[in-house]
């Protein structure tokens, strides 16, 4: 008799538990929304995002820049503007490490569409961590990262970015005639150039600039390409590319002594599609009008 209460108790307790967890789950479910992100993955997002993550600098800068950087608990190792972004802790470069992230305890995991390792997207799916993956390829992209990303996490300046960027991107547009041939080289050797379709290229097209670079892009181009279209200013990012190795390009083509002049740039702000590329933009024009003057 005292095994048949025990059992019929085991029974009730255990239905209970059945029950509280179908009941746990089904609010957890409720309390669940799906966003598409840029690469077309439903991704099942908590109605009230307060823990981020991000995984590039550009993501991190825009996040600051709709106002939810308060949101923003772990960053990649090269987020390091704005100032309270380079204090938080690194969760790792191109091979992030999942244990740091987890540890972070995040709602949601930021990523751009590129250089992302082939095993995060798994990894974070292992422990039920969602991944929205934002694409800022080119120049338009960034204004709506901002007002999408802002909106998924409440951001109060959200709208204020959006409007503020676009006018400063606006702005900064030009007409020049003739237009500076430009070629924007993110490495040296071998050497790695912004062709068509990129936002580098939008930022050259809305500055007044012709890439110089004829294919799309951000391909290896051969020194025999560099030759057939010569540009007339090669500019590189300072910090990732140096002086010394920009030397040693023209070393080994020395025909372009003739045509071309090399300028350093501000390394973040054209290798990061971000709420700065109006900062990227002036400081390109800068540089034409100073080239068109020389001209005359």
């Amino acid at each position: 008799m005292q095994n048949g209460k025990r059992g019929h108790r085991f029974f009730l307790h255990f239905a209970f538990c059945i029950l509280h967890s179908a009941f746990v789950l089904s609010c957890a479910r409720s309390a669940e929304r799906t966003a598409y992100d840029d690469l077309g993955r439903a991704v099942a997002l908590p109605k009230h995002i307060t823990r981020v993550v991000t995984l590039a600098p550009n993501l991190t800068e825009i996040v600051f820049a709709a106002g939810a950087g308060k949101k923003v608990v772990c960053t990649d190792d090269f987020s390091d503007f704005p100032a309270a972004a380079k204090a938080l802790p690194k969760v790792g470069g191109l091979q992030p490490n999942i244990e740091k992230i987890v540890a972070c305890r995040p709602d949601v995991v930021l990523a751009t569409t590129n250089g992302n390792h082939p095993n995060l997207a798994p990894a974070l799916a292992a422990v039920n961590i969602p991944l929205y993956v934002v694409r800022t390829d080119r120049l338009e992209q960034i204004p709506s990262a901002i007002d999408r990303l802002g909106a998924m996490l409440d951001a109060p300046e959200r709208m204020d970015a959006v409007g503020r960027l676009r006018a400063e991107t606006a702005a900064q547009r030009r007409t020049r005639v003739p237009p500076p041939r430009v070629l924007f080289a993110v490495w040296t050797n071998p050497l790695y150039v912004a062709g068509r379709k990129t936002y580098a290229d939008d930022l050259l097209s809305l500055t007044g600039a012709a890439n110089a670079v004829p294919v799309d892009g951000w391909p290896q181009y051969s020194l025999e390409s560099l030759m057939v279209h010569p540009p007339d200013l090669l500019l590189y990012p300072r910090g990732a590319v140096t002086p010394e190795a920009v030397e040693q390009l023209f070393r080994t083509a020395p025909e372009l002594r003739r045509t071309t002049t090399a300028i350093g740039v501000d390394e973040n702000r054209f290798t990061r599609p971000g709420p700065r590329v109006a900062e990227a933009a002036a400081e390109l024009n800068a540089i034409f009008d100073r080239w068109s003057m020389l001209r005359k």
